[in-house]
């Protein structure tokens, strides 16, 4: 769809077993998925993209922080 270039769908919030290393215990997770235009969107850039916002769902007190 002209003009987008990028699609970012927020999936739902589920409780899973995440494993600390030691034992099993839930843990609020979900899916991002990401979808972009590789004719307008580098893939590099792309993926840079995606791991700076799990950086920031997953600490959202970064967002205040500058840097």
């Amino acid at each position: 769809n002209v003009p987008e270039v990028a699609i970012v769908g927020v999936n739902r919030l589920a409780v899973r077993p995440f494993w600390n290393g030691a034992a099993f215990e839930p843990r609020k997770m979900m899916n991002l998925s990401c979808s972009f235009d590789h004719r307008v969107i580098d893939g590099w850039e792309a993926a840079v993209f995606v791991a700076r916002l799990k950086e920031l769902l997953e600490t959202p007190a970064l967002i205040f922080v500058e840097g």
